[in-house]
């Protein structure tokens, strides 16, 4: 019998997979997969990161909206890409969260096994808008009439699956409403459509809502958080509104393919952790209403492991379904 001793072992192991990395990573443009249209949440995080990433590593980092099945064709394209660190991902709490339980068998991949995760980037919370001619002044009066009137109100979302979908099917479910769902292919058109007054809602995140609320364009009724926004004190939550115990946030992570060589993937995590504590990047991230979070590529591991299960049990008891 050979015993190895744990350090030695962790150091073979760090050595064998370092062996695969690029020491000039990168020597070519990075390409940062965001799976859904321009304008969103996850599009905004994507395009700030890229921009401090060009900076640090001297070669340009491009994002690649790939629209389309809840954000599950261009996070299939990443799965199935390379793993040398040239096609990386914003993760999202649909993409890496809710997706595995909404779509079962059909997903084209798995959140976990086929993905490398590096960091988890930011969290947000989301806000409940209307159009500023609605006759709501507020959450209640509109759960109040939904209730009175099942099916009439009608909410957009990016898709099935998305934050906007997953956190309007748990309000639901909590208020005892019934709501109908309009999916689109992106929060952005969703939005429009509110404004057009052709849906009565959406559940957007803080990030692509909120400058619509400060140019009146949106009418904010509540945030999803527990507590309130310091970008928007004066919202109350949806917990003050009539319905206890509501508590939600949306995340973003960047994650690669499996089997990245570790080194690269440390890099990548220091790089974005010093990038997430530049003050300015910070009160970037903070004028859109989200937290930069960073920390280990296992923590975020484990936090999509986590994610998993829990939107298994919120689909399974809300019944959200794709649609």
């Amino acid at each position: 019998m050979v015993i190895v001793k744990k350090g030695l072992f962790a150091a073979l192991t760090l050595l064998a997979l370092g062996a695969n990395a690029q020491p000039n990573w990168p020597d070519k443009p990075v390409r940062i997969m965001v799976p859904f249209a321009p304008g969103g949440q996850t599009d905004i995080v994507g395009r700030i990161l890229a921009e401090r990433y060009t900076q640090a590593w001297g070669k340009s980092v491009l994002v690649e909206n790939r629209i389309g099945a809840s954000g599950s064709i261009g996070t299939e394209a990443v799965a199935k890409s390379p793993p040398d660190g040239y096609m990386l991902q914003i993760a999202a709490i649909n993409t890496h969260g809710a997706n595995p339980a909404l779509f079962g068998s059909k997903l084209p991949y798995d959140p976990v096994k086929d993905f490398t995760p590096i960091i988890w980037a930011v969290s947000s919370i989301n806000v409940l808008v209307v159009n500023p001619g609605s006759p709501f002044k507020n959450l209640k009066e509109l759960l109040d009439y939904a209730k009175a009137n099942p099916g009439k109100l009608t909410y957009g979302t990016a898709g099935s699956g998305s934050s906007m979908h997953l956190f309007m099917e748990v309000l639901k479910m909590m208020s005892g409403t019934d709501m109908t769902h309009v999916p689109y292919k992106g929060s952005a058109p969703a939005g429009q459509d509110v404004m057009g007054n052709q849906i009565t809602m959406v559940f957007d995140s803080m990030p692509g809502a909120w400058p619509f609320v400060q140019s009146g364009r949106f009418k904010a009724l509540a945030v999803s958080s527990a507590r309130r926004s310091p970008v928007a004190p004066e919202v109350p939550t949806v917990a003050e509104s009539g319905v206890p115990g509501y508590d939600y946030v949306s995340w973003l992570g960047v994650v690669g393919p499996a089997g990245m060589p570790r080194d690269l993937v440390m890099k990548i995590n220091t790089d974005t952790n010093r990038i997430l504590q530049q003050p300015e990047v910070r009160e970037r991230f903070q004028q859109l209403g989200t937290s930069p979070v960073g920390g280990t590529p296992e923590e975020f591991g484990t936090y999509i492991r986590n994610q998993v299960a829990t939107w298994h049990k919120v689909v399974r008891a809300s019944g959200a379904k794709v649609e």
